[in-house]
């Protein structure tokens, strides 16, 4: 699905997106992930991860939102030159914050509820304790979209076709994603070496969430300095720069790119969800 904007509405939207990305460059947040070698702060894995083998560029199957291509560049900590066939799995919302394998599943809302709170599911959810206060969410069907695998080029990149996310209640738009890399000891098999999530711009989500098919969601969003994962777990440092693509004068899709600086070797800690935290 295409998101159709008027001339002027999309002069401001590529103004908008420049100025953030400028922004971006500049913030010590940004300096700290461009240093050599820095290893790439984690965020948590969430509960939506499903182990799979989908080894495949283009997620979206046929799911609406705003056409997304999303670069993704791993630098080995031990070398400094480009991580070369990492296994890198993502997944992510829909428009309307629905995860595959989970379409059946509702989400109650949490003990403080307040349907007026930014970030809140509109009245009528069940009531009961946050998800993530189970031990483990189980999918209720066998859906895939916006779900994959691809192996990182010589450059260290992975490049994936698909839609910029949707909102949730808590969470800001955000894609995760997952580095495995192979075993020193046993090289027939692999290991997680990062866990991570990707964030935009928070001006051009605004902008973009006004359009269809986002703008029929009925929750409010969630801002990135509203979101506990975001402000808690260095989300800064993993803000995509971004730029819209233009067709006919209006916006046809959305081209990002993210770095993030990966030890191979390395067997992070799960990085242990906020308490009182919404899903993931």
């Amino acid at each position: 699905m295409t998101s159709r904007l008027s001339r002027r509405e999309f002069i401001k939207l590529t103004i908008a997106v420049g100025t953030t990305v400028a922004s971006i460059e500049t913030s010590p947040a940004a300096f700290a992930n461009a240093a050599p070698c820095r290893l790439t702060p984690e965020q948590e894995v969430g509960p939506y991860w499903i182990d799979g083998d989908l080894v495949r560029r283009d997620i979206r199957e046929g799911r609406p939102g705003l056409p997304l291509t999303l670069d993704i560049a791993l630098t080995d900590a031990r070398t400094c030159a480009p991580l070369v066939g990492a296994a890198v799995d993502i997944w992510q919302c829909d428009a309307m914050g629905v995860y595959s394998g989970y379409t059946k599943m509702e989400l109650p809302p949490p003990p403080d509820f307040d349907p007026k709170a930014p970030g809140r599911p509109p009245a009528g959810l069940p009531p009961g304790p946050p998800p993530m206060t189970r031990p483990m969410l189980r999918p209720t069907d066998h859906q895939t979209f916006l779900r994959g695998i691809q192996h990182t080029d010589r450059s260290g990149t992975v490049t994936f076709e698909t839609i910029v996310p949707g909102v949730y209640p808590g969470r800001t738009n955000h894609i995760h994603f997952k580095v495995r890399t192979a075993s020193a000891s046993q090289p027939q098999r692999t290991h997680v070496s990062h866990v991570g999530q990707v964030f935009l711009p928070e001006s051009l989500m605004v902008a973009l969430m006004q359009l269809d098919p986002y703008r029929s969601h009925a929750i409010q969003r969630t801002t990135q300095s509203e979101d506990p994962i975001f402000v808690d777990q260095s989300g800064s440092s993993m803000i995509a720069s971004a730029r819209p693509i233009a067709g006919d004068g209006r916006v046809i899709g959305l081209r990002a790119r993210v770095s993030a600086v990966v030890d191979p070797a390395a067997q992070p800690q799960p990085v242990e969800p906020l308490p009182g935290s919404p899903a993931r």
